[in-house]
């Protein structure tokens, strides 16, 4: 049978040795879940294979939008370990995006059939909106599937003592031989980073443990190379295609810049929780700065691949090139499944899953959008997008999601910059996770602090953050109407405590608002710094929904005086220097 060549099978990315997860923190990662109210989603094959815990994800809610050229903090935890001695890592972020891409109105999978694939429903389920609305999620094609199911798959890729015999296609993997379908997602792509046929996938950025890789990531992403496939189906290289036939198609690269390449930031193993550093400060989630592109469409879906792997055996070849591969599969694996070791004499048997040795994980986002940035903001500004993250409970409640908090919780900008306010949530959340207002719901707010050790708003604070007071008291009160005073929902409700706090006219629980809310994109116009809280999700299950934010003028106090203080002469030489230390100090990465 055929095998790719050689620098096709370099490709491969390395993926766990245990049992991990990864979950995405904001955007919202579903993990497969849609509107389900459970602890557990109901269907881990509804769009993709996540490998992770059934409890993860984020429920559904009104899609948010982001505009070209904009700042996205992308935030994660990871379980087991990254850019960490204890094993190999690489985290891989794409996005797609096309007019079929949608989040569905059911956890059912999409059926594998070119006349229901694509079967609408009126209402919207979710919504209640009259109007046709695709019934089941996607993210990858039907076409894209039917290709991957037809295709050979590549036979000179390590796959251990899994048994493969009579599982030929790119279905079947040595993390998956038991084609067990999620969605339209082909398996063999899944797995191996860079895949050696198109996909519909752009690549944003790789993290690795080792930057030396960053020339072969970056020139082998079909953001800049081309990539091939045969115009008979079943044919995976141009030998096999050519002589049976067959056209050995080139697809041209997406022809955008390359991923950025990075070192992966350091987390410990059997951890979903913070890095150990974030840039110059310690305690912060595992994140990606993202320039959001000038692609503007309006179906959207993120990507994020936890790539891990063991170091029982070489699995990646840029050293000297003596990696596994299909020569190194069956009895000739340099792992077994549940392999006896002899340790100083005496037989051990190690709980080793072949399958698993090596593996890749993955959270998906719900659907986005991409839009133009107003004609009011100019194309030279930045525009940093602030979110929330989070879900409704307790730390144990929501693990492995993580409680409410403000993204980036410290944001740093300059005068003439811009802040996208919005963020979303669902009203489908556990019936029994704790915390304020009506049950099941998310809802945030922004009320200004005099300090972040306080937990109660500044009513009309000397140096508000925003410029006028409406968008102050819009910030907090997030678009409500209908609203009832504290007086009237008692007489509503007969004093009963608990109905007052579940009341859909409390608006002091912000009960009546929406789950979503789109604050506005306002203009950073004078310098200081403000601290602020969401006054509902701030109790003893959930507290401290606090966010710092901070304007400094074009060039930092230091930097003016600097200049004032040199000769004529030198007036040029101290700008310059002083831009170079305050873009190292101050990055575009909008966290400090």
């Amino acid at each position: 049978m055929s095998k790719l060549n050689l620098t096709c099978i370099l490709g491969l990315l390395f993926i766990s040795v245990v049992f991990a997860d990864v979950y995405m923190h904001n955007p919202r990662g579903s993990n497969n879940r849609l509107n389900e109210e459970g602890q557990n989603r109901d269907n881990a094959d509804r769009l993709c294979d996540t490998q992770n815990n059934d409890k993860g994800g984020y429920c559904w809610g009104p899609s948010m939008y982001f505009y070209a050229g904009s700042e996205l903090m992308i935030e994660w935890t990871n379980q087991h370990a990254c850019n960490n001695p204890k094993m190999h890592c690489n985290i891989v972020l794409q996005y797609m995006c096309g007019p079929e891409v949608r989040d569905g109105a059911t956890t059912t999978t999409i059926p594998d059939d070119a006349n229901t694939y694509n079967q609408k429903v009126n209402p919207n389920p979710l919504t209640g909106e009259a109007v046709d609305t695709f019934l089941y999620g996607m993210h990858e094609g039907f076409q894209y599937y039917q290709d991957c199911k037809a295709r050979e798959r590549n036979k000179g890729l390590f796959t251990s003592d899994q048994d493969m015999n009579g599982r030929d296609t790119a279905i079947y993997t040595r993390q998956d031989n038991n084609n067990n379908r999620q969605g339209f997602e082909c398996p063999e792509e899944r797995d191996y980073y860079p895949y050696w046929h198109p996909t519909p996938w752009k690549d944003i950025a790789i993290l690795v443990d080792d930057v030396s890789q960053c020339d072969y990531f970056q020139g082998e992403s079909q953001n800049v190379k081309p990539k091939n496939y045969c115009s008979l189906t079943e044919f995976n290289n141009n030998q096999t295609c050519i002589d049976n036939g067959g056209s050995w198609i080139t697809r041209s690269p997406w022809k955008i810049e390359p991923p950025v390449c990075q070192e992966a930031q350091w987390t410990r193993d059997n951890h979903l929780g913070n890095s150990a550093m974030h840039k110059e400060h310690e305690g912060y989630a595992s994140s990606f700065n993202w320039t959001i592109p000038y692609d503007i469409q309006e179906n959207c879906v993120l990507r994020l691949r936890y790539n891990i792997s063991t170091g029982d055996y070489e699995g990646w070849g840029f050293e000297n090139g003596t990696f596994v591969d299909a020569k190194f599969n069956d009895a000739a694996s340099p792992v077994l499944q549940d392999q006896i070791v002899e340790y100083f004499g005496n037989p051990f048997e190690m709980a080793l899953n072949t399958d698993q040795y090596g593996r890749t994980f993955q959270d998906r986002s719900h659907i986005f959008h991409i839009r133009d940035r107003p004609s009011s903001v100019p194309d030279s500004a930045r525009i940093f997008n602030l979110n929330v993250r989070g879900k409704r409970g307790n730390i144990v409640q929501v693990y492995p999601a993580v409680e409410y908090d403000f993204v980036p919780e410290r944001l740093h900008t300059v005068v003439g910059d811009y802040v996208h306010f919005q963020w979303t949530g669902c009203d489908t959340n556990p019936a029994n996770n704790d915390g304020e207002g009506t049950r099941q719901t998310d809802r945030s707010n922004i009320a200004q602090m005099i300090n972040p050790s306080v937990n109660l708003p500044k009513d009309n604070p000397s140096d508000p953050m925003f410029d006028e007071y409406e968008a102050q008291a819009r910030m907090a009160m997030i678009n409500q109407t209908d609203c009832l005073t504290y007086d009237q929902l008692a007489a509503k409700n007969g004093n009963n405590n608990n109905n007052i706090e579940q009341d859909v006219q409390n608006c002091m629980k912000l009960n009546a608002a929406e789950p979503y809310f789109d604050g506005g994109i306002f203009r950073m116009n004078k310098t200081g710094e403000w601290s602020y809280m969401c006054t509902r999700n701030n109790n003893f299950s959930n507290r401290s929904q606090k966010g710092y934010l901070t304007t400094e003028s074009s060039f930092p106090t230091w930097a003016i005086v600097a200049i004032g203080v040199v000769g004529a002469g030198f007036v040029v030489a101290a700008i310059a220097g002083a831009a170079v230390l305050y873009s190292k100090s101050h990055a575009a990465a909008a966290v400090v």
